[in-house]
């Protein structure tokens, strides 16, 4: 009995003393953070410099982007959001962090995402192999490029409307899902020389289905690394997100087998890159996980911007009409809808823009980890080591860089208007969507030429109405890599015209 109580009081007194010591250290690391770290004078929120928990929390509940609008509507340009990160919302900044320059801001370690299989994809590549690689990649999306994949989109365009033109009198259509559809079947064959077969089955296939617990995962393997926790992230993260994208990314590479296989005829991406290919070129390693990451990056993004004008035109009855007057008026018929004729389309471009503003596909920070000797950004030093980013969602909303920040207004990006009052204090420099500097998006031509040629067509075919009780759509949506976008359901009936 006595032995017992001894081997119990002491196991309590061992215990006690290792919370102790726990305590402790957690107090002295906080302590440190809050009033004797290099950033200690930042301005921020205490407990965002004191411990990293509130920003994996919010960024968990997938509120991150609203909270840092919020703190940097309360602190300024210039936020200290975790121990070791700064965030900022000013033009000036995207040239200090992500512009050309001698030593290049690398991707910070903790929030770099490795591929399944090891090799590296131009998003996560070192500067060496980022170099390597977008020179090869460049081929596939120059504009020469461009002109010469003109067929693709076309196709996939008309194949869309004509699957709307089946389904329209059926009732309201989740157009989410329809543009998500295009999107990736276009992709797909741009990547794969294959497309996913969304737009015949008209539903989402596993790969597409898997797109945003992927997404999810790599969220939450963000977090687990801060904390070194990444062995034991399968007690929370949920089963149906663990694992995806090692276990996609297997189906993608048996597809671009194929493609190789079949030769380098078809004018997509991989057409480029093979043709480019020398002892300099993609390992077979790397041209698989591209050409996985290029089909997620370059279908998700648009089908979101595409989402996103659809809801933000239906919601802005003036906009809306506007856009059919400027697109039914300079076409006669649906095949005088071309890439080169709706460059033409200035307010068409204008809602694209103004949409990818207020609801940019890219809502994140993008991080970057200052170099040896420290740096200075927006005025201030900034030591070696710091995480720094420019946090998009913030950036185009805040009033202190455009008027009226929160509203839908395209005339912002008009030659008539832009400056001229209310519009004509906007800070435009800062409006990056497709980031900035050597490592912005390679995509970005295709991406808006997509985006331009659907729209135009769409508009071009169809009256449009979105389904009552659609109003709340965009509000509180959450985001965790990608948009966590619920259903949009509008009503649509093909235009009758008069044949002459």
């Amino acid at each position: 009995m006595s032995t017992h109580f001894d081997f119990t009081s002491s196991f309590l007194k061992v215990a006690g003393g290792v919370i102790i010591i726990f305590s402790l250290y957690i107090l002295s690391h906080i302590t440190y953070n809050v009033f004797f770290h290099p950033l200690r004078s930042y301005p921020g929120p205490k407990l965002w410099a004191a411990t990293r928990l509130p920003w994996c929390y919010n960024q968990y509940q997938g509120q991150l982007h609203y909270r840092l609008l919020q703190l940097h509507n309360q602190y300024g340009a210039t936020v200290r959001v975790a121990p070791n990160e700064l965030s900022y919302n000013s033009d000036d900044a995207w040239k200090s962090i992500y512009g050309h320059r001698k030593e290049e801001m690398s991707k910070d370690p903790i929030f770099r995402l490795h591929t399944p299989t090891g090799a590296q994809n131009i998003l996560v590549a070192d500067r060496e192999t980022h170099t390597r690689q977008r020179r090869l990649l460049s081929h596939a999306f120059s504009e020469s490029a461009l002109r010469e994949q003109e067929p693709i989109l076309q196709h996939y365009s008309r194949k869309l409307l004509d699957q709307l033109s089946l389904e329209c009198n059926k009732g309201p259509l989740n157009m989410v899902s329809w543009l998500t559809f295009a999107s990736f079947d276009l992709i797909g064959h741009m990547s794969f020389g294959e497309n996913f077969g969304c737009l015949d089955k008209g539903d989402y296939v596993p790969f597409v289905r898997a797109i945003t617990a992927m997404a999810s995962e790599l969220t939450l393997n963000q977090m687990c690394k801060y904390y070194k926790i990444m062995g034991i992230r399968q007690f929370f993260t949920p089963a149906s997100v663990m694992g995806q994208r090692k276990k996609h990314i297997g189906t993608a590479m048996q597809t671009v087998q194929r493609r190789i296989a079949a030769g380098s005829e078809h004018r997509d991406f991989l057409h480029y890159i093979l043709s480019a290919n020398n002892e300099k070129g993609m390992s077979p390693a790397e041209i698989n996980v591209n050409a996985f990451s290029l089909s997620i990056a370059g279908s998700e993004s648009t089908a979101t911007a595409l989402s996103g004008a659809f809801f933000l035109m239906l919601t802005h009855a003036p906009v809306y009409r506007r856009l059919v007057e400027e697109i039914r008026s300079a076409h006669m018929n649906e095949d005088d809808i071309t890439l080169s004729s709706i460059y033409k389309l200035e307010y068409l471009d204008a809602v694209i823009t103004e949409t990818l503003r207020l609801y940019p596909p890219v809502a994140i920070t993008l991080p970057r980890c200052v170099p040896s000797g420290g740096e200075t950004i927006s005025g201030s030093f900034v030591p070696e080591g710091t995480t720094v980013g420019v946090h998009h969602y913030s950036t185009y909303h805040s009033p202190s860089n455009f008027h009226f920040a929160d509203e839908f207004h395209p005339e912002r990006w008009l030659r008539e208007s832009r400056d001229l009052p209310p519009f004509a204090g906007d800070n435009k420099e800062c409006m990056q969507p497709f980031s900035y500097g050597p490592r912005n998006c390679l995509g970005k031509n295709i991406a808006r030429a997509e985006m331009r040629l659907l729209l135009a067509k769409l508009i071009w075919r169809f009256d449009w109405e979105m389904e009552e009780g659609q109003e709340g759509w965009m509000a509180g949506q959450k985001v965790q890599g990608f948009w966590q976008k619920g259903a949009l359901m509008c009503r649509l009936r093909p235009v009758v015209r008069q044949k002459y």
